[in-house]
C-alpha cells in the first residue's frame, strides 16, 4: 500500500503519522485496513510498526493469492473479475489470465477483492454485488480487510458497495478457505475481542 511507504518516511515523527493517519482514515474511508494500522499505531513505534505491517500485507497478500490458486487451479470456463483488485490480478496471473471479450460471457466462476468484510457484508468496488449475482464468485483477501461492524459501518464512498456475503462462494483470507458464515463470524467476533 502506497500509503504505509509514505508514512514511513516520516516514521521518526508519531505526531504526525497519526495526523496523516487521521487524515488517510477520512479521505479514503474505504479501506478497512487504515483502521487495523491505527489501532497498532496507538501503541507502537511508527519506525518498526510501519514495516512491520507493510511487510505483513505482502505475506498475507501472497498467501491469499497461493490459497486462490489451489482452491481456483482445477476450475474448468475461466475467470471473470470485479473492477481494481490487485489482488486477484495476482491470482488470474497464476491461473493463466482472465477471460475476455465473448470468452467473458462464458465464463464460470467470478473472483473479487474485498476493501472490507463486515459480519453480513463486504464492502468492495461497485460492479462486485453484480459479478457475485451472476456467477460463483470467490473473495480474495486479507486479514486486515476484516473489521468489527462498528468499523464497517463507518467505511464507504460512491466508488464502493455493500454486497452480502451470503452471495459469495467462499471468502480467501490469507492462507484460509472460509465460508462467507466463518469470514461474517471473525468480523462479529473482533468486535466482542476490542478492549472497551
Amino acid at each position: 500500500m502506497r500509503a504505509i511507504s509514505e508514512l514511513e518516511e516520516i516514521a521518526d515523527q508519531s505526531e504526525l503519522v497519526a495526523h496523516c493517519l487521521r487524515f488517510l482514515r477520512r479521505e479514503l474511508a474505504g479501506y478497512a485496513s487504515l483502521w487495523h494500522l491505527e489501532r497498532l499505531l496507538e501503541t507502537g513505534d511508527p519506525r518498526i510498526e510501519l514495516p512491520r505491517f507493510a511487510a505483513r500485507l505482502e505475506r498475507d497478500a501472497q498467501a491469499a493469492v497461493d490459497t486462490a490458486y489451489r482452491l481456483l487451479a482445477g476450475r474448468v470456463g475461466g475467470f471473470v473479475t470485479a473492477p481494481s483488485s490487485g489482488t486477484t490480478r495476482r491470482v488470474l496471473a497464476r491461473l493463466g489470465g482472465a477471460a475476455s471479450g465473448t470468452d467473458a460471457s462464458r465464463a464460470l466462476t467470478g473472483l473479487a477483492g474485498a476493501d472490507a468484510v463486515g459480519p453480513t457484508e463486504v464492502l468492495n468496488i461497485v460492479g462486485t454485488r453484480d459479478l457475485a449475482e451472476r456467477l460463483p464468485t470467490v473473495v480474495v483477501t486479507t486479514p486486515d480487510r476484516i473489521v468489527p461492524p462498528d468499523v464497517f459501518d463507518s467505511l464507504g464512498s460512491p466508488l464502493f458497495e455493500r454486497i452480502p456475503l451470503s452471495l459469495f462462494e467462499a471468502v480467501v483470507v490469507a492462507d484460509e478457505v472460509l465460508t462467507p458464515a466463518q469470514a461474517g463470524a471473525r468480523a462479529a467476533a473482533m468486535a466482542a475481542a476490542r478492549p472497551a
